[in-house]
């Protein structure tokens, strides 16, 4: 009788890259280095902030995470992921109150981040110049391997790994070099995104382009969306009235603001969603996929209700693989990004204050860096249920001269959804533009 063999199975020497991995592997080809693809995240620190220790720390969370020190390669006719030995990441020391945009030109300066060879992290740190026990820690990656949930995920093991290292203690096992699911149903899901999609314009007034690369390449300009207080509060209210979740309250605000500028009565919105599985709720990669939602009548009175049940019937079939939606979509020649001409990213989840030994540390919302797509506009849930919105297009683009009007036309229409944060003397949202001719609508 022949023993059976119970040692455990030896761990993958690789992985199939999974539809996003290769969306942004693919996006670095055709637009090497630019902030498109890169993220810069801030984390606060509450205290003296030891700067040997910061890096051990760091080279934990890194050894810890298999997408912190991944390679992606073809082979075979597919993108495969393995992963290279941990380094400790590079630390930039940046003067005094250094802000975003100051971090953001000095660390993509020193050309440190080199995804290639698997070196995923560069961490720059700036103290608070009134000379208090206070600094910012700002953290490059790429979104090859990060995605928002992942900057929490990193907060929170950098605080724990700080702690231990403090405290002399060694760090718990490394994350399994997970798999990327297949989808189940294939033949199902492209039908139904062929049928959902079928036919769906795109948002009027910018001919032919631009393309991936362009958008990829251009310089943005973003506009602060102010929001009064009370509208986080209100918009709760509104979306339990519609038993629907505040999201879908916000995406229809911003879609009705579109159309108020263009007057587009069809088209799509993406919105990134999390693929993140219960088994993956504390990993790091970029574990997400851009859900196409089609708009249609976003004018009339029903339309949260309506973008809320197209948003969730999307979410029944969002395990075709992004590449795949795009194919099933594209059904017209052209070189203009297909159906993600805009975007809607939503951040509301919690970002509590982590204990790391002497220093406490915070994640905060994280802000884009270059452009991905012709107008997009980020919105962030703040502790007390604030909203703090910000919208970003490509200079030169149709968009970049209407912010402020984007930006006025979604408070409005998220004062007539809620009730709430009317401005006085408000004429109401604008008239919407003629579909006959949008070019001018953006003069």
């Amino acid at each position: 009788m022949t023993p059976t063999d119970t040692s455990p199975a030896a761990p993958p020497a690789w992985r199939p890259a999974s539809a996003t991995e290769r969306q942004f592997w693919f996006a670095e080809r055709i637009a090497s280095g630019s902030p498109a693809w890169r993220v810069l995240s801030t984390v606060r620190l509450e205290g003296a902030t030891d700067r040997i220790t910061l890096v051990a720390a760091a080279a934990r969370v890194v050894a810890r995470h298999p997408a912190l020190r991944s390679v992606f390669t073809p082979a075979a006719g597919q993108l495969r992921c393995t992963t290279v030995a941990p380094a400790d990441p590079p630390l930039l020391v940046l003067p005094p109150g250094a802000d975003f945009a100051a971090a953001a030109r000095e660390m993509a300066a020193s050309a440190l981040l080199d995804p290639a060879a698997g070196h995923h992290v560069v961490l720059g740190l700036s103290e608070d110049p009134d000379g208090g026990a206070a600094s910012t820690l700002y953290v490059l990656t790429h979104h090859l391997v990060y995605d928002g949930l992942s900057h929490e995920v990193f907060t929170a093991d950098l605080a724990r790994a700080y702690a231990r290292v403090v405290a002399g203690e060694p760090e718990p096992a490394a994350l399994a070099l997970a798999p990327a699911p297949r989808p189940a149903r294939p033949a199902e899901l492209t039908a139904y995104w062929k049928e959902a999609l079928d036919g769906a314009p795109d948002l009027p007034g910018a001919d032919d382009g631009p393309t991936q690369r362009e958008l990829a390449r251009a310089t943005p300009r973003f506009h602060a969306v102010p929001f009064p207080d009370g509208v986080g509060e209100a918009t709760r209210e509104a979306a339990r009235r519609l038993a629907c979740p505040p999201f879908a309250v916000l995406l229809t605000a911003y879609a009705q603001a579109l159309y108020d500028l263009c007057g587009a009565e069809d088209f799509c919105i993406g919105t990134p969603v999390s693929t993140r599985t219960p088994d993956l709720a504390d990993a790091i990669g970029c574990l997400l996929t851009t859900l196409p939602v089609r708009i249609r009548r976003p004018a009339e009175p029903d339309a949260c209700e309506r973008v809320w049940k197209t948003f969730t019937d999307g979410l029944v079939h969002m395990d075709l693989p992004q590449d795949d939606v795009l194919r099933a979509a594209r059904t017209r020649p052209g070189r203009r990004l297909p159906l993600y001409q805009a975007l809607f990213a939503y951040e509301s989840w919690q970002r509590p204050e982590h204990r790391a030994g002497p220093l406490r540390m915070r994640s905060e919302p994280v802000t884009p860096l270059g452009v991905q797509a012709e107008i997009q506009f980020q919105l962030n849930e703040l502790p007390g249920q604030r909203l703090e919105g910000l919208l970003q297009a490509p200079e030169g683009g149709i968009w970049a001269a209407r912010l402020e009007r984007l930006s006025d036309a979604v408070r409005d229409r998220l004062t007539l959804l809620t009730g709430a944060g009317a401005r006085p003397n408000d004429p109401g949202p604008p008239r919407p533009a003629s579909l006959t001719h949008p070019e001018e609508n953006f003069r």
